[in-house]
């Protein structure tokens, strides 16, 4: 799965884009370094200098800002990710899988109806505009459940 979400400084949607990867043999590290490498590819075109990539891979943060050794299986992406960050102000920031719940949306739509893509907010359904919103409000989420004794 290959899934794109850029926003701009205040959480705003520039574009969106998800699709099921042709290899089915793509790890999930694969297809995130995949996609952090269309994204890189994306604001290269759009001539942005200042990136900020929120995976919620531990691995490949720490593999891009070389904290952990490089996997073979990844090399060729992630220097090209090198590559493209080269003369920009990067960061590569760690956040929870709640924080990629667009991304897990857009992922399931595209399991649903093949490659789904978008260029404003409008564009998306309202789940997706309801998470960008909750996003933007910066409204928590939370996991409670029953204890049992």
């Amino acid at each position: 799965m290959g899934i794109l979400c850029v926003r701009n400084e205040i959480g705003d949607l520039i574009a969106t884009k998800a699709k099921v990867m042709e290899e089915p043999t793509c790890t999930n590290t694969q297809a995130e370094a995949m996609a952090i490498v269309q994204a890189l590819r994306y604001m290269k075109e759009r001539q942005y200098q200042q990136i900020i990539i929120e995976t919620d891979s531990l691995l490949l943060k720490n593999i891009i800002l070389t904290v952990w050794e490089l996997p073979w299986q990844i090399i060729e992406m992630v220097e090209e990710i090198w590559r493209l960050m080269n003369n920009k102000t990067v960061r590569v920031i760690h956040i929870m899988r709640e924080g990629n719940m667009l991304a897990d949306h857009l992922a399931n739509l595209a399991l649903d109806h093949g490659e789904v893509a978008s260029e404003s907010f409008q564009e998306l359904g309202i789940q997706g505009r309801r998470l960008i919103n909750n996003d933007k409000l910066q409204l928590p989420y939370l996991r409670i459940r029953p204890c049992k004794r």
